[in-house]
């Protein structure tokens, strides 16, 4: 496939990257295992930004572009899509992409150079802003006052604030979050970033789980800055954008049913009953009252009943 790649006859160039396209699905695909590969996929990108920045596709609207130079903008797209997927499916893959020398040259150059005024340079750019997506956690971005082309962060701010692409509009504030998620980029937040006008006004289409994701992961980034999370307090939106994180938090509650005894134990009439039959006197406790006098025989007689009866009952209840 890379002698394919470096022939330059178009028909063994497109079997390599239709070859390539079904393989970077495969889990077990390694760029390394094809020393050079890498360096070969990288040249087609590079090719189709330095036509971009040059102009030659400008009238690419008006009047069709020779078969050969077609070709050519076709095998930028694939090599990387190539490179985007099996970054996908693969760490190994990724860390060799972001390792690479030409990675960040190329995510600079066509963001810079590339403009989303066509379906071709839109699903361009969708890719290079996925692969950037890798080097972002890590990115530190330049000072201010370095040169245009040496920081990523105007252009993407621009694609958020002009493009119609949802796609591109996930990709690129998916990378902005990654680059703010580093602490030492906090320092280039503004209160009136074009991301954060972006993230407010996308917010409220809770029904697309993924854009909504994105923009409460950019606000959380944008809004873990003190500054910019005090700056915020004074912004327009904030009441509405609280009111309805809120009512998104509520709706999502998951409702748990917890059975409640109401009262205390239940006690139910025993099913058989048990009878005490009335105390009857012995001889001797009899002999013992016919000696006593009025009123005193007929006390101590109720006495004599009524503790034999409550030591019956004890004895009952306590068995």
């Amino acid at each position: 496939m890379l002698l394919s790649l470096r022939s330059g006859i178009p028909s063994e160039i497109a079997w390599a990257f239709d070859r390539l396209c079904r393989l970077c699905n495969n889990e077990q695909f390694l760029f390394r295992s094809i020393p050079g590969l890498t360096n070969a996929l990288f040249e087609w990108p590079d090719w189709y930004v330095s036509q971009t920045a040059a102009g030659s596709f400008k009238l690419s609207s008006l009047f069709a572009m020779p078969p050969s130079e077609e070709r050519k903008r076709r095998h930028g797209l694939e090599a990387l899509c190539i490179m985007r997927n099996a970054a996908a499916v693969n760490d190994a893959n990724a860390e060799e992409l972001v390792k690479h020398k030409k990675a960040v040259p190329l995510i600079l150059s066509a963001l810079h150079n590339v403009q989303p005024n066509s379906d071709e340079n839109v699903e361009f750019l969708l890719y290079v802003t996925d692969l950037f997506q890798y080097i972002a956690p890590s990115y530190v971005l330049p000072l201010p006052n370095a040169p245009r082309g040496s920081s990523p962060l105007h252009p993407l701010l621009e694609l958020v604030r002009h493009t119609s692409n949802r796609s591109l509009i996930v990709s690129s504030l998916t990378c902005l979050h990654l680059l703010f998620s580093n602490t030492t980029n906090s320092s280039r937040l503004t209160a009136d970033s074009p991301a954060l006008s972006a993230s407010l006004l996308y917010l409220p289409l809770l029904p697309d789980r993924v854009l909504v994701d994105v923009c409460v992961n950019y606000l959380y980034a944008h809004l873990s800055h003190p500054p910019m999370a005090k700056a915020f307090l004074l912004h327009t939106d904030m009441p509405s954008t609280l009111k309805l994180l809120v009512t998104q938090m509520l709706s999502e509650q998951v409702e748990d049913t917890v059975p409640i005894e109401i009262g205390g134990p239940i006690h139910t009439v025993p099913a058989q009953a048990v009878l005490i039959q009335d105390h009857e006197l012995n001889k001797e406790e009899l002999d013992g009252l016919i000696a006593l006098p009025e009123p005193q025989r007929c006390y101590e007689w109720y006495v004599k009943s009524t503790s034999s009866m409550r030591l019956r009952y004890s004895h009952h209840f306590s068995g």
